[in-house]
């Protein structure tokens, strides 16, 4: 009799336990996902809500003005309530836990995961709550799954490219890279690019064929953005790149020395953000209409442009609001301790600190 109480006690303390790993992240069939390409933030935005946690903010996805995926520097997936900063329902965590990256499909019905510490890749049902697949995978790089035509996955290794069935996880093809990669970007439904370690950057189809490739001197840290049949990538060899998208042949080589971000505008202007802080604004002709720099020092992420403001975030635990037209200063957060998170959220930005202190404005 006692054993059969022990047996039954360690069952319920194991189920509890799996529970507490594993659970259930879900997202309701009628919320839609609004993918808005440029943020709409008040140009002096309110402290909305502040909240401390143990587990902070790693990275996040906004679904909507009311809602975003979320996942934690421990692993856990939620749905953050961005109305008053809670979490919506319960939250998921792969086995072992711990998330590099998730990527949603278009309508956020999916996800798909990586996990380099535990060598981990998988999907994840977001509408029914259960995970797809996973798949164990050795050497894979951060930013190093796509979703193509909402059929297919690419998988980044650091010396291949896997294609896998979206619905089951199975393997299609494998294209082994001689040159290492270090990173991949979305470029359209049936086309990805991928930076090598050698700093070039290539371009394949949605069935892994190469259809061109650049050397450039890209590294993991460059940003890509496409714009009207152009890309635009960079620092690389302290250089803006101006690439065709169709054949990566160069247009321009624009000066970005110690550069750290940018954005592309409607009007063939860019903005650039520069390790030491600077700010500046420049047309493809290389002429800058203003430069700007704010003593704050070096900046803690990547800037949101919305509309005519750009919201530019600083290590030193601050935000600011400047208007692209003429780097002027409008309006500025309040001070946090070192900054660790700031993400685009809705119609707003939260902001989150070495402290675990997180800040919604809007």
């Amino acid at each position: 009799m006692k054993i059969q109480i022990f047996r039954l006690l360690i069952f319920i303390l194991v189920s509890i336990f799996i529970l507490n790993c594993y659970g259930t992240v879900q997202l309701d069939n009628d919320v839609k996902f609004l993918r808005q390409k440029k943020s709409i933030i008040p140009v002096e935005p309110s402290l909305k809500w502040q909240r401390k946690t143990r587990d902070p903010i790693q990275d996040l996805i906004p679904l909507n003005d009311s809602l975003a995926l979320a996942w934690t520097h421990r692993g856990t997936v939620m749905i953050l309530n961005l109305n008053d900063g809670k979490k919506e329902g319960s939250a998921w965590s792969p086995s072992m836990g711990h998330i590099t990256s998730i990527t949603v499909n278009r309508d956020a019905d999916w996800f798909v995961y990586v996990s380099m510490k535990n060598r981990q890749a998988g999907a994840y049902n977001l509408r029914s709550g259960k995970q797809i697949w996973k798949n164990r995978m050795d050497h894979l790089v951060r930013g190093g799954a796509l979703i193509l035509t909402d059929t297919v996955v690419v998988m980044g290794t650091r010396r291949e490219l896997k294609l896998y069935n979206a619905l089951d996880g199975e393997l299609i093809k494998e294209n082994y890279n001689r040159f290492g990669i270090t990173k991949l970007f979305a470029a359209g439904l049936d086309r990805f690019l991928a930076v090598t370690d050698a700093g070039d950057l290539q371009c394949y189809d949605h069935q892994l064929s190469q259809l061109w490739t650049q050397p450039i001197g890209l590294n993991s840290e460059s940003k890509t953005d496409i714009h009207q049949g152009r890309i635009f990538t960079g620092p690389g060899r302290d250089t803006l790149w101006v690439l065709d998208e169709k054949t990566g042949n160069i247009h321009l080589e624009l000066p970005f020395r110690n550069g750290f971000d940018f954005e592309t505008l409607e009007n063939d202007e860019l903005v650039l953000a520069y390790r030491d802080g600077r700010v500046s604004k420049m047309n493809l002709d290389g002429d800058r209409s203003w430069t700007a720099d704010f003593g704050l020092g070096i900046p803690g992420a990547s800037f949101i442009h919305a509309g005519d403001h750009l919201f530019l975030p600083y290590a030193r635990g601050v935000a600011l609001n400047v208007d692209s037209r003429t780097g002027k200063e409008i309006w500025r957060s309040e001070h946090l301790r070192r900054l660790t998170g700031f993400w685009p959220a809705g119609s707003g930005f939260l902001i989150q600190d070495v402290k675990y202190q997180m800040r919604f404005y809007q």
